[in-house]
């Protein structure tokens, strides 16, 4: 038990990761056209109603959590940390990510074949990454990289807290192509942001000395100071004061970023769909620090078998490392990308009322790609109910049942959508955790199938066949006729 409290803090953090991220997952939500916030991740979407109000902080909020590694219970076991468990689970690169969103306003207006969007909304992103043979290091050695090299990269997070004004605008082209274009003004408030980041090990197998490089950089822009001592290093961090509501109303933090989105009707039964979010940055100028450890140290072991297995080697080789990197400190703004985002749907009108979908999803977190596959049965009954039952693969796992419900009524609408409902339940087995819920007011919808008909013109739906693109060819040709005459 010599290393119990090393092993105690790691599980300590791990714990916190699994309880701070909410992550998005949206895959069930995707082709849910007729709730107006699915235009969030596709802006080419439109809804049959004139307008839409999204109620202020109740239009759309949903928490997330994702884990492509483990689970509670994959780790815990019979409530003892399993460390055999998690070394067992984790893969190259792992991720833990999160967003919490909250839309503050949102709204919506059709103008003929145009559909115009705004929303502002408070986010919370969380992200981190890192290698799967840091785990292996910390249990169970260096003697499994004798006489190699280990590397140690993509040790990164992405972790902000910003507010997004949203202007978005769709067109119907035609009845197959529908467009979408959505622009979004970013301030942000808080963040971290983690650069370069290469590390690697080798231990030599006959005299188990080990030579480390490492190039790795952070930057944060959070009230903080970062204290150093007389050789340049860093003894440690203080909080500063913290001004909530100078940071909530905080507009230094500028950023911008696009959306764009497209559904295409193949054919009277396959319509298909897909866009690209969240490309975009923000240039972070309030209280900024910049952490750089670059350099390389060579360290003799103590002979065969003493690996990290013990608390002093461990802490120091923490003391060699430290005092062999270059520390600078600076105090730069700095750039961070948001995490891009693309989605690939389908959908297959079974029957009038009953469709086929899949999706797949994507998202590139710090050059790392993490992707997911979603299948669904879509419904809608008395044109008041809508939907979805899903199946996905992600975050490494089957165990995942979506199920999304969205009440149109008379003037109003209430939507919430789950990846994994079983989560919920379940959230120790879970790797995936998300809800989504909202209420919205629907103003100038269709009271019958005539004024259905007109609106649905303009209105993209996959469920109709738009023609505003040949009355309008057919009107200039009766003009140019007319013309012609004169």
């Amino acid at each position: 038990m010599k290393n119990a409290s090393l092993k105690y803090a790691i599980l300590i953090v791990l714990v916190f990761y699994s309880f701070a991220l909410f992550p998005q997952q949206n895959s069930t939500f995707f082709l849910m056209h007729r709730v107006p916030q699915s235009n969030l991740l596709n802006p080419a979407v439109q809804i049959d109603c004139k307008w839409y109000v999204g109620i202020p902080a109740l239009a759309s909020t949903q928490f997330n959590y994702s884990n492509t590694a483990f689970s509670f219970n994959d780790i815990l076991g019979g409530g003892n940390f399993d460390i055999d468990a998690l070394n067992d689970n984790v893969h190259r690169t792992d991720l833990l990510a999160s967003e919490l969103h909250l839309d503050l306003i949102a709204l919506g207006y059709r103008y003929n074949e145009y559909y115009i969007t705004f929303n502002i909304a408070e986010k919370v992103n969380i992200a981190f990454t890192s290698p799967g043979d840091l785990v292996g290091l910390a249990w169970q050695g260096n003697t499994q990289f004798l006489g190699e090299t280990a590397e140690f990269n993509n040790l990164r997070t992405n972790t902000s807290y910003y507010r997004e004004y949203a202007l978005g605008v769709s067109k119907v082209f035609d009845p197959y192509r529908t467009f979408g274009i959505r622009a979004k003004l970013l301030f942000g408030k808080l963040g971290i942001y983690s650069g370069k980041s290469e590390m690697s090990l080798y231990t030599n197998e006959t005299t188990y000395e080990l030579n480390l490089e490492a190039d790795i950089n952070v930057n944060s822009s959070i009230p903080i100071t970062v204290n150093q001592n007389a050789d340049g290093g860093i003894s440690g961090i203080t909080m500063d004061e913290f001004d909530i509501m100078g940071t909530l109303f905080n507009s230094e933090n500028k950023g911008f970023a696009i959306d764009l989105g497209g559904i295409y009707k193949y054919d009277e039964n396959i319509t298909l769909s897909g866009s690209i979010l969240d490309l975009g940055f923000i240039h972070w100028k309030t209280d900024p620090n910049n952490i750089q450890f670059e350099g390389s140290f060579d360290y003799a072991g103590t002979g065969f078998g003493s690996g990290f297995d013990s608390e002093g080697y461990i802490l120091e080789l923490r003391d060699s490392i430290m005092d062999a990197l270059t520390q600078n400190v600076t105090q730069d703004s700095y750039y961070s990308w948001l995490p891009l985002q693309i989605y690939l749907g389908g959908m297959y009108q079974y029957m009038p009322k009953l469709g086929i979908g899949a999706v797949n999803r994507n998202v590139i977190y710090r050059n790392k790609l993490h992707s997911s596959l979603t299948l669904s049965v879509n419904t809608t009954l008395w044109n008041k109910f809508s939907a979805s039952l899903s199946w996905s693969y992600l975050n490494n796992t089957y165990k995942n049942i979506g199920l999304g419900l969205a009440w149109h009524g008379r003037g109003f609408q209430l939507h919430m959508v789950s990846d994994n409902v079983l989560g919920i339940f379940k959230p120790l087995d879970a790797r995936n955790l998300n809800i989504r819920f909202g209420f919205n007011l629907m103003l100038g919808c269709p009271r019958n199938k005539q004024e259905a008909a007109e609106l649905n013109k303009y209105s993209g739906s996959s469920e109709n066949a738009n023609c505003s693109w040949y009355e309008k060819l057919e009107e200039k040709y009766k003009k140019k006729k007319k013309a012609l005459k004169k």
